[in-house]
This record gives C-alpha cells, structure tokens and sequence, in this order.
C-alpha cells in the first residue's frame, strides 16, 4: 500500500444553509458571495432536502467565520432557506496521496478505520488526491493516530 499523509485542521468552522433552493446556480450565487470576500470554502458537501430543497454545507476558516456569517446570512433570506447553523467544534481530517484515485479500497478503508476508531463523519469531500471528513474537534487526534496506523504511517 502507498504512504500515504493525513492531516487534522481544527482551525476550521462549519456553517450549513439549511433547505436552500436546489437548482441549477445556487452553488455559483453562494461561492461567487464569499469569494467577493476573499472567503476560502475549504469543503463542500450538499445533501438533499424535501421539496426541492438541499442543505449545503461548508467549511471556511475560523478567521473567516463573522464575514461568512453575515454574508451567508444575507444569501439565506434572498433564497428564503430554512436557516443557518454554526458549528465551531469540528476538526477535517485529511488522507491525501498523489495516486489516491488509483488506489482501490481506499475509502472503504479510511472509513472503516474511522468507524472502528468510533468517529463519527459528518461530511465527505474527496478528489483524485485525498479524502477529506469533517469530524468533531475532540476526536481529532485519535482519528489521525488509527489513519496513521491502520494505513502503515
């Protein structure tokens, strides 16, 4: 199996819009209203929600959180979304390797590792180098140390 690197970020902060409009440009109309800006949106997850309805959730730096509120605050009631959550206490933990797409199993084994460390994943991203899970603060370090050991580090 290849080394691979895993990370933990705590300085992170998750905000998810509740029940915003699924339909084709929201994701545009919120990026292009952080990045006006200089928000950074580290992770993206959307889950859908009834009637038509998605919640979105992202990540952005803890530096970042009061301008991301007030902006995503403003976004909510223009596409009259359910509301705004806000949760500080999170950390991302992060496998990456340059090779990761071509490495089969790989999920299964990082979630694997994670569920037998009794971590719970609240959001996935993931791209052709790494694998990305929002968890919570407190379980940073032991979902670091079984990734670390579960994938030969």
């Amino acid at each position: 199996m290849p080394e691979f690197d895993v990370t933990s970020r705590t300085d992170v902060v998750k905000v998810i819009l509740n029940s915003a409009p699924d339909r084709p440009g929201i994701g545009a109309q919120i990026f292009g209203a952080l990045w006006s800006y200089d928000i950074n949106v580290e992770l993206v997850s959307s889950a859908p929600a009834p009637k038509g309805r998605a919640d979105v959730t992202l990540v952005v730096g803890k530096d970042h959180l009061n301008p991301a509120i007030l902006k995503l605050q403003k976004m909510k009631e223009e596409l009259d979304a359910k509301d705004l959550t806000v949760d500080q206490d999170i950390a991302i933990v992060t496998v990456s390797h340059p090779k990761l797409s071509r490495t089969p199993g790989i999920a299964a084994k990082v979630f694997s590792l994670l569920s037998q460390a009794d971590v719970n994943v609240e959001a996935i991203s993931s791209s052709t180098t790494s694998i990305a899970c929002v968890i919570r603060e407190k379980e940073g370090q032991k979902a670091v140390e079984a990734l670390q050991k579960g994938l030969g580090e």
